[in-house]
């Protein structure tokens, strides 16, 4: 399963909240994470300051907590906890399966369980969201049931397919109105 990583796990960036103006880009990779700062400052001093790096293994990092309260500070309590199970290999593997064998997986699901599963995370949302996902996933489930015509009883002819285009009513798309 650990085959389905990529060398790069997590990578975030964001302004440091106020009053700093500073930079700062986090990246988990397999091994270690790494947090790089850029210093923004009207002072001439600053001006010229080179990015500052620290870089350390997920064992060492477990175990220094100023370099966990300067994320949590930055980037809030929800990044460090999720830091802190990466370091710990606990790895949402579902999410980082590639698209194309989550949308095989998937077309085997009904429409309901699609619901459920969008409401999960935010690469789920999208995916079940799109049009392309649609498509994909009501091909096989069309070409189940004219199979299930043909070997069935009956005449065939006589039986009109089922309607299976775009996404079901649940998940059309919302209007808003703007005052």
């Amino acid at each position: 399963m650990t085959s389905l990583l990529q060398e790069k796990l997590f990578e975030m960036q964001c302004q440091a909240p106020s009053p700093s103006k500073d930079f700062h880009h986090l990246v988990i990779t397999k091994s270690e994470v790494i947090l790089r700062s850029w210093r923004v400052s009207v002072r001439a001093e600053h001006r010229k300051a080179p990015p500052g790096e620290v870089r350390r293994l997920h064992n060492d990092f477990l175990l220094e907590d100023m370099l966990q309260k300067q994320i949590q500070r930055i980037f809030g309590r929800s990044t460090l906890e999720y830091t802190l199970n990466l370091c710990q290999g606990h790895c949402d593997f579902l999410v980082r399966m590639p698209n194309n064998l989550i949308v095989h997986i998937l077309s085997f699901l009904g429409t309901s369980d699609i619901k459920q599963l969008s409401e999960t995370c935010r690469k789920f949302q999208k995916m079940c969201n799109s049009e392309e996902f649609w498509e994909k996933v009501r091909m096989p489930q069309a070409k189940r049931s004219t199979e299930g015509l043909k070997t069935g009883s009956g005449n065939a002819k006589q039986r009109s397919l089922p309607q299976i285009t775009g996404r079901p009513s649940w998940m059309q798309r919302r209007r808003s109105t703007f005052f």
